[in-house]
């Protein structure tokens, strides 16, 4: 007589059989090994009961109960093995569900191979991508690396901006690439063959301001240069001038920057005679500048001569798709740059994807580069990616989002469904998340019930 169970465990390394109700008919002897379980103590009991206490993650028999079709995953066990599983649904004579079987095999030993070809097919497909955009949006020594359509809108329009000689500003947070996008602009211009000056208007002093901007005669104060110093407005002559952190300018010098704007003139210390200038002017700022205006802290009139066209960045974590694509970027330069061979895994490039970079892309560039030079191997991996970035992580995981606009109702449900979650995940007992909830253990486990258990 065929032994079908032997049969059954020489193909696979564990097969488990529930009824439509995912209660255990059968499992391999096996389970024990894999999952530290004992597969007698699981006979007739439901399988979602050793789901949540914790033998093995994620659970896919109610799945497939619940979607009436194969599923496959890769599950992790309390013996820290990973199996591929693949559930598939048992119908009988009459056509009706009846059951589920789980058919496993261990590919733990495997993880590490499986782990680089699909980083090499990763990191292959966003050098393709990475290759393609910096192709499509590169002028003279500048490229813009994006991939999301909110970047490909500001490019296409900073590049019909760059063909006027109409004032623009930039906005956006600090460290979104307002100073790149700046160059870029300058490279995109008639103007590209002459000057870009690129002033940071909060990194000089401001008792400096004036004459690093303006110029000064020779003579004009205790310690000038002899022979008088061209400023760099008038460095700027014939090119594109880029004022960054406008708003940090001193009111005083707003009046003189506007009437290099009105007459085209500059007036340098310590001269009564203006000098003729041909300016691009871009600005750039990250403050409210509006809101300066109505606190007296910057000149209306200056505003609306450099508000002419607002061009707005939006943050990196608004545009997420591109992270993957900067990381590869950032880190081929840095490689290139200290002469090593970096690679990251593609646990890494999920974890740099999921955190909200206040620093936008400037933060980016920083951790990628720390990432390469403290390396001690080829490989990358999560342990070296800084800690606050973990920590950052770990917190989102109990966060509460709404991804989409509902019904207010809906909502509500949405926000206690994920409460719900987030506390047993984390308490595992109806009378800790009881206590962590602030109501009743009776009351905690229907919502459990109607949340939680059936939704696996």
């Amino acid at each position: 007589m065929i032994d079908f169970e032997a049969i059954l465990d020489g193909l696979f390394d564990i097969v488990h059989v529930t009824d439509e109700k995912g209660r255990t008919l059968y499992c391999s002897g096996r389970y024990e090994e894999f999952f530290g379980i004992d597969p007698q103590e699981m006979i007739g009991k439901p399988i979602e009961e050793f789901y949540h206490l914790g033998y093995f993650s994620p659970t896919i028999t109610m799945r497939v109960i619940r979607d009436r079709k194969k599923v496959h995953t890769i599950q992790t066990t309390r013996k820290k093995r990973r199996l591929l599983v693949e559930g598939t649904p048992l119908w009988d004579a009459d056509g009706n569900f009846c059951g589920v079987v789980n058919t496993s095999i261990d590919i733990t030993d495997h993880e590490q191979l499986q782990q680089e070809q699909n980083e090499r097919k990763y990191v292959g497909g966003l050098l393709q991508s990475e290759m393609t955009k910096e192709n499509s949006r590169r002028k003279g020594k500048i490229s813009l690396v994006y991939r999301s359509q909110s970047m490909e809108q500001v490019t296409a329009l900073a590049e019909k901006l760059a063909q006027v000689e109409s004032s623009m500003i930039l906005l956006g947070e600090s460290g979104v690439g307002k100073g790149v996008l700046a160059k870029y602009i300058h490279e995109c211009s008639p103007r590209a063959d002459k000057p870009f000056v690129h002033i940071n208007c909060g990194a000089i002093p401001e008792t400096l301001l004036e004459s690093e901007l303006f110029g000064y005669e020779k003579g004009a104060f205790t310690g000038a240069d002899k022979d008088g110093k061209a400023g760099l407005i008038e460095k700027a002559n014939g090119g594109t001038l880029f004022l960054d952190e406008i708003g940090e300018m001193p009111l005083v010098l707003q009046v003189k920057l506007l009437n290099v704007l009105q007459e085209k003139t500059i007036t340098p210390v310590g001269s009564a005679v203006p000098r003729k200038v041909d300016v691009k002017l871009i600005t750039a700022t990250n403050q409210n500048l509006r809101q300066m205006v109505k606190e007296g802290r910057f000149r209306e009139d200056l505003y609306y001569r450099i508000h002419v066209v607002p061009l707005e960045i939006p943050p990196l974590r608004e545009r997420r798709e591109e992270i993957p694509v900067l990381v590869h970027y950032f880190l081929g330069v840095f490689c290139e740059k200290y002469c090593l061979d970096r690679q990251l895994s593609d646990a890494c490039f999920r974890i740099l994807a999921e955190y909200d970079w206040p620093g936008n892309v400037r933060e980016l560039e920083n951790v990628v580069e720390r990432l390469v030079v403290t390396a001690p191997d080829v490989l990358i991996t999560p342990t070296q990616i800084p800690r606050y970035i973990h920590s950052h992580e770990d917190s989102a995981l109990g966060g509460i989002k709404v991804e989409r606009v509902m019904q207010m109702q809906e909502a509500m449900e949405e926000v206690e469904r994920q409460l719900l979650q987030r506390a047993y995940e984390q308490h595992k007992t109806t009378t800790k998340v009881a206590e962590a909830l602030g109501i009743s253990q009776p009351s905690a486990s229907r919502k459990l019930r109607k949340w939680v258990f059936t939704g696996e």
